[in-house]
């Protein structure tokens, strides 16, 4: 594995642009896209928010046929609880982005990310939508990963190849997260590219089982976001035999792909707002795996907890106290240790001693900075 600012560009047949349309202040990058020369096989994971932003609604529709072949994102405004207005400035991107490419609407996807209540200016991607499409190649994914954050202090990108008999599969993907970061799906924007042949089924398999192990173990603030996305495109371009799910080869894939989402979910907990340690909470001993990871997040998202990690307080009670709030079984001595929170890196290990389910979260510590920069954020 890895790390390259470009890997959303790495797999055969896959472009980038990017640019700024005037979303954010200045001149920075806010609005990508990202482009497959074939139609791909595709599917996404969305966030579970009763208020999922119009990007979110559009995504679904549009991947019911199981492929697409382009991705528009914009930064800096999440075109989210703004009514029939925000639908139709999604609908609009995708329609004037597929008649530029020469696409049909369902083959493209739109994403957003940014403030939410506050209706998205389309005439700003309208007007640069062209010059995006006309500016599409193999080196600007590192532009692309760039133009998707917000309150990330950095990119985050990362490549995985492996070999499928005679042919080489390539998986890329970027991301952006580092507030409002809870599970119920993704818990932020990622976009995968990969040059692999695959079955529709085979690779929403893959998928989910990716997230549920990444993306789902993290929490920095216990906050659902409205945008989350997950979506992954396969090209087939890599040239080997069509992956199924159960194949040798397959679970290759579903190795790679697992790999480079894990990796991305820590870089995502790496770049917490105002975080200054990285934690990982391993509940062990319960009575079953869902039970444990309930207890993982009630420790995960407790502030009391997390406060005192950046104080460098080694106030047990709180974790015993956030695993009691789990309302889940427990024995009458659960057993706890922690490293020192003095270190970057802080574990924790809590046995509840009365079962065999385990379930790991990571999360980052509660700071002064985190209030300030969301206190400040519009």
């Amino acid at each position: 594995m890895r790390l390259d600012n470009n890997a959303i560009c790495l797999a055969k047949g896959f472009k980038a642009s990017a640019l700024s349309c005037g979303l954010k202040k200045g001149a920075r990058l806010d609005l990508a896209l990202i482009y497959s020369e074939v139609p791909a096989v595709a599917c996404g994971l969305f966030t579970r928010n009763r208020f999922a932003a119009a990007p979110v609604e559009i995504c679904k529709k549009h991947l019911k046929g199981g492929q697409a072949q382009a991705i528009v994102v914009n930064s800096a405004n999440a075109n989210c609880y703004t009514g029939l207005r925000g639908l139709r400035v999604a609908g609009n991107t995708t329609g004037y982005a597929a008649k530029l490419l020469g696409l049909r609407e369902t083959q493209v996807l739109v994403a957003s990310t940014g403030i939410i209540g506050r209706q998205m200016d389309f005439a700003r991607i309208k007007k640069a939508l062209p010059k995006l499409a006309g500016s599409l190649d193999r080196k600007q994914g590192s532009k692309a990963a760039y133009a998707i954050m917000t309150t990330d202090t950095r990119p985050k990108a990362l490549t995985k190849k492996f070999s499928a008999g005679d042919c080489v599969i390539t998986v890329g993907a970027i991301a952006k997260g580092a507030g409002m970061i809870m599970p119920q799906m993704a818990t932020m924007l990622c976009f995968i590219t990969t040059d692999a042949a695959i079955e529709y089924h085979a690779l929403k398999e893959a998928l989910k089982e990716a997230v549920d192990g990444s993306f789902n173990a993290i929490s920095i603030d216990g906050c659902m976001s409205t945008n989350d996305s997950v979506i992954i495109l396969a090209n087939g371009l890599a040239g080997n035999r069509i992956l199924k799910a159960g194949q040798k080869d397959f679970l290759k894939f579903k190795s790679a792909l697992k790999q480079v989402c894990g990796r991305l979910a820590a870089m995502i907990i790496s770049d917490a707002e105002g975080a200054t340690k990285f934690i990982t909470i391993a509940v062990s001993g319960a009575r079953n795996d869902t039970q444990a990871q309930k207890a993982a997040f009630s420790i995960a998202n407790s502030n009391l907890f997390k406060a005192a990690v950046y104080g460098e307080n080694r106030n047990l009670g709180r974790i015993v106290a956030a695993v009691g709030a789990a309302r889940i079984e427990a024995g009458k001595q659960i057993g706890i240790q922690c490293s020192s929170l003095k270190k970057k890196s802080v574990s924790v290990k809590v046995d509840l001693r009365v079962g065999a389910g385990k379930a790991t979260a990571l999360t980052s510590d509660l700071t002064p900075e985190y209030v300030k920069i969301n206190a400040g954020y519009n």
